[in-house]
């Protein structure tokens, strides 16, 4: 019985430690698979990034930009006033001949306004003719002849002022020796001051006269100079309005393409706009595009263009950038490039694309642009790192501070920071820090 009870405790003990044992294992593979999947489920969650290996080379700016193509001269004409378009015989896009006729207008009132302006000249010219004969009379009015009255005035009385003295002397000797009276003394004496006084008034007289015609000598010939003026303004007057009376005909002043027409029959031409624009096709061609002020910092006049002209299947036609500005509309945000052209298809207003390429230099160690990063401490790239982890080897990334020379539209030169042999990151789905793990995309 006891040997019996033995036996099955024996047995119980047995089995127990076979669950155990299976329990054990079940646990391990239970731990192993979850750590597994816990892993791989951590897996989808990291970063999945791209990586590269730095090469050498040439850098090589490309900007590019649409434009259109203008032609260099564009011919335009104004009217000096108002007037009524009475008919136009060309359209947008016509080719013209030199001297052809592009619109008439209606002068009459013009015409008008060059009949008074003529009179008005007429007028100034008899004008002038009057001051200039009443100068010459002023002119003879201070000749020796005229003045012979005056003159004749001043000696008379210059020689009875000398009378007057020498009877004064002698009254005065006489009265002194007691020969005649203090009255007759006395009388001579007033007789000296009334012919002193004559004297003065005879010179005055002569002096003013001879004053007061020098006065309106002076202000005649001012007349006749502002005179002469007022006929030159108006001479230019009249030469304008018998311009503006020619063009009741407007013609076009060169070969060309009429690129604008401002005024269809029946409205009113003013100052404000021209009546056209025609592009002068013996003047030559220029291709303009507008550029980033950052991408026209690379370029220079004088630099190789290709245009793709998209009229003409996006032939190339080759040009050489001839001035940089400022685009009006966009001053410090845009450039416009100016780029010289040459082909007898062209007309003026074709769109196309410019293409200039600048070589940058050669470099040692080149990434993608996307690979470089930049925050407060400059410019940076990742570089991917390999370590043991408790499943395996594991990737994470190390962010490296690099210093940057010049770049192009795909790579960028790293002067300082990596070398040749480290795996840069040049993408990622998701953002990077110092440290992260990652996984590499497929």
């Amino acid at each position: 019985m006891t040997k019996n009870m033995k036996a099955l405790e024996e047995d119980a003990n047995i089995r127990r430690r076979k669950i155990t044992g299976k329990a054990t294992i079940i646990f391990l593979t239970v731990m192993l698979l979850l750590t597994f999947f816990s892993k791989t489920i951590n897996n989808f969650t990291l970063p999945k990034v791209t990586y590269e290996t730095p090469s050498s080379g040439t850098l090589i700016k490309e900007v590019s930009d649409t434009g259109n193509v203008q032609a260099k001269i564009i011919h335009d004409q104004y009217v000096r006033s108002n007037m009524k378009v009475t008919g136009v015989t060309v359209e947008v896009g016509d080719s013209v001949k030199r001297g052809q006729t592009l619109l008439t207008l209606d002068t009459t009132d013009i015409e008008n306004q060059l009949k008074d302006e003529q009179d008005k000249y007429a007028q100034k010219k008899l004008h002038l003719e009057r001051l200039i004969q009443a100068g010459e009379k002023l002119e003879e009015a201070n000749s020796p002849g005229n003045l012979l009255s005056l003159d004749k005035a001043v000696q008379t009385a210059r020689q009875n002022l000398e009378k007057a003295q020498r009877d004064y002397d002698n009254n005065k000797i006489l009265y002194e020796a007691g020969a005649i009276p203090a009255n007759a003394f006395a009388d001579g004496e007033m007789s000296l001051d009334s012919a002193r006084m004559d004297y003065e008034i005879a010179k005055n007289n002569r002096d003013k006269a001879i004053r007061d015609n020098n006065r309106d000598i002076e202000n005649n010939n001012r007349d006749i100079e502002t005179t002469k003026l007022d006929i030159a303004m108006a001479e230019r007057k009249i030469a304008e309005l018998a311009k503006e009376v020619n063009m009741s005909t407007v013609t076009a002043p060169c070969d060309g393409i009429v690129t604008e027409l401002y005024y269809s029959e029946g409205m009113t031409a003013n100052t404000s706009q021209p009546l056209y624009k025609i592009a002068d096709i013996n003047g030559g061609f220029q291709f303009v595009a507008t550029v980033n002020v950052s991408a026209a910092e690379y370029l220079e006049v004088g630099d190789t263009a290709e245009i793709s002209i998209h009229s003409f299947n996006n032939r190339r036609i080759e040009g050489k950038v001839g001035q940089i500005k400022d685009n009006q509309q966009h001053i410090g945000v845009k450039k416009d490039v100016i780029i010289d052209i040459s082909s007898e298809e062209l007309i003026g207003g074709e769109i196309g694309t410019a293409s200039i390429r600048k070589n940058m230099g050669s470099y040692n160690i080149l990434v993608s642009n996307s690979a470089v990063g930049l925050d407060s401490d400059g410019h940076f790239v990742y570089i991917l790192k390999e370590r043991e982890g408790p499943l395996g080897n594991e990737f994470y990334v190390e962010k490296v501070s690099v210093s940057t020379g010049d770049s192009d539209n795909i790579k960028t030169a790293i002067l300082s920071g990596i070398n040749a042999r480290d795996q840069v990151v040049s993408n990622s789905d998701k953002p990077l820090s110092d440290g992260s793990r990652v996984m590499l995309a497929d």
